[in-house]
């Protein structure tokens, strides 16, 4: 007759707690898993993949009348989350030519050993025009981390009508603007703003100016005054260049905090602008011209295309 053994006996026999044979005699088989059927197969995963990745900016309604697939649109969105993408508002930047990628190139190569106390004697600037109604956002898939990869960003057209326009500088000073002229000339920047706010630090004074390459900051008036006055300006600013400008972050930081203002009219836009850039601190200024050594490298990284400042 055959011995039936007690968890105890089959222990010590085995030398093992009494604890692990009861787990071993009381485990079940695993149940099979209920719930839905899975409406695409693997195959078809894949498809929806392929075609979200040769255009990211397909919404999945598109996706799904494209392949013909008998499932929703919100099972194509879980098929791409799956893969690890998610619907973003896409980043919007100018579009970039070959030549302004070599520029860009060009300008970091140049200044990649220009040394930190150089940047901290530099006064950075900058036009915006803020209006109290913005444009909608764009959205794509894509996976983290790759916000500013050229396939997933649009190129926008920079013409609009905007309510006020302000100018800024940070750096050895930190001066904001309100340009009160309708269109901004040369003969309003030098006299209004330049002569002004450059005219506040001493002669004595070491910076280097920087602007980009605007006509009115090009043209042969406001270099002549720059010279005359002494004024040494960062030499080859490329064109495209706003990821390079510490002012873009500050734009960027003012826009963020008044998203969810209402302004009644130019006057308390403007104030609302003025006011937000004096609440910024001296640590998050700094925070950003510490960031310029690392710009140049990022750009020499990515071959002269945009970086994700």
């Amino acid at each position: 007759m055959e011995h039936s053994y007690t968890e105890r006996e089959i222990a010590a026999k085995l030398e093992i707690p009494p604890s692990t044979v009861h787990y071993w005699l009381t485990k079940r088989e695993p149940t099979k898993k209920t719930g839905r059927h899975r409406k695409t197969d693997e195959r078809t995963d894949q498809l929806i993949l392929r075609t979200s990745e040769s255009d990211p900016f397909l919404p999945a309604t598109v996706i799904k009348r494209q392949l013909g697939l008998p499932c929703s649109s919100e099972t194509v969105r879980r098929r791409l989350k799956e893969q690890g993408l998610k619907n973003r508002a896409v980043a919007t930047k100018p579009f970039l030519k070959e030549i302004h990628r070599k520029k860009r190139l060009d300008f970091a190569m140049y200044y990649i050993n220009y040394g930190l106390h150089n940047w901290f004697e530099t006064i950075f600037s900058d036009e915006k025009i803020f209006s109290s109604s913005g444009f909608g956002h764009i959205r794509v898939w894509r996976p983290d981390g790759e916000r500013f990869k050229q396939k997933y960003m649009n190129s926008k057209n920079q013409s609009g009508r905007f309510s006020i326009a302000v100018w800024i500088c940070i750096g050895v000073i930190n001066r904001i603007h309100l340009i009160t002229q309708k269109s901004l000339n040369t003969q309003y920047y030098v006299r209004n703003i330049l002569t002004p706010i450059l005219g506040e630090i001493e002669e004595t004074d070491s910076y280097t100016f920087m602007h980009d390459l605007s006509p009115i900051h090009t043209s042969k008036y406001t270099k002549a005054w720059l010279i005359n006055h002494g004024i040494n300006v960062l030499w080859n600013w490329p064109p495209k260049g706003a990821d390079l400008n510490p002012v873009e972050n500050v734009w960027a930081e003012i826009e963020r905090r008044i998203s969810n203002r209402s302004p009644a009219n130019k006057t308390e836009l403007w104030e609302i602008v003025r006011d937000t850039f004096q609440e910024l601190t001296g640590v998050y200024i700094v925070n950003l011209i510490q960031s310029m050594p690392n710009r140049m490298k990022l750009v020499i990284e990515n071959d002269g295309l945009f970086t994700r400042y």
